[in-house]
């Protein structure tokens, strides 16, 4: 095995980095259970504004088309509260957490005296963690990029036959994990949830607009 790998610099910076990772998966954990319990919220609150503008002001609202509209919003409050039930966010976030927790623990614990029992604490730790996801690691990576002064969308220019290893290691992390399509990924879910977000707004004006425009 490389010795290097067993060393209490590259055992603390693995560490660094799972602790990174973790940092992120909480951070998405917890904005997917907030954002999933706003929407179920925020959908039955419209559903109620729609059956109650269709019965007091049938004659300036489109009642047909508001009542179809209600089903597809049933539907999405259907589906996001099968997510939160499914996703079980609460025992992922306290699991994260406690990963998250006894990374930093071993981390001030370990020495050049205990580099393989603090190892392979690391190992059976993370034998029993939820795997991160791409887009975690990938913001860990964009935080290096921040703390090494590096533009992630153009770091080839920047790393191209460096000779410092943690640049170096930060240009293979880059070329492995496509930056760009990651930040797309990133990008295409902000577009989703304001999709979301706009939606039922949007179809509340568009059921005005056209009642409004029925023959008298």
């Amino acid at each position: 095995m490389d010795k290097d790998y067993n060393s209490k610099e590259k055992i603390y910076d693995i560490m660094n980095t799972t602790q990174s990772n973790y940092s992120n998966m909480l951070k998405r954990l917890q904005e997917k259970k907030i954002f999933s319990n706003f929407v179920i919220t925020y959908y039955s609150i419209c559903l109620i504004a729609y059956s109650l503008t269709a019965q007091f002001y049938p004659e300036k609202f489109d009642t047909k088309l508001s009542s179809y509209f209600n089903i597809i919003l049933s539907i999405v409050v259907l589906t996001y509260s099968l997510i939160v039930s499914n996703a079980k966010y609460s025992e992922r976030l306290q699991s994260a957490e406690r990963v998250l927790n006894e990374i930093k623990a071993k981390k001030r614990e370990i020495s050049d005296n205990n580099v393989q029992e603090k190892r392979k604490e690391y190992d059976k730790i993370m034998l029993k963690a939820e795997y991160r996801s791409e887009l975690d690691f990938f913001r860990t990576i964009k935080q290096k990029c921040r703390e090494k002064g590096v533009k992630w969308y153009c770091y080839k220019k920047k790393l191209a036959g460096d000779e410092d290893e943690e640049l170096r290691k930060l240009n293979n992390y880059l070329s492995e994990n496509f930056p760009l399509n990651q930040q797309l990924k990133i990008w295409l879910l902000y577009l989703f949830d304001a999709i979301i977000i706009l939606a039922p707004v949007v179809l509340f004006v568009l059921c005005f607009r056209l009642g409004m425009e029925k023959p008298v």
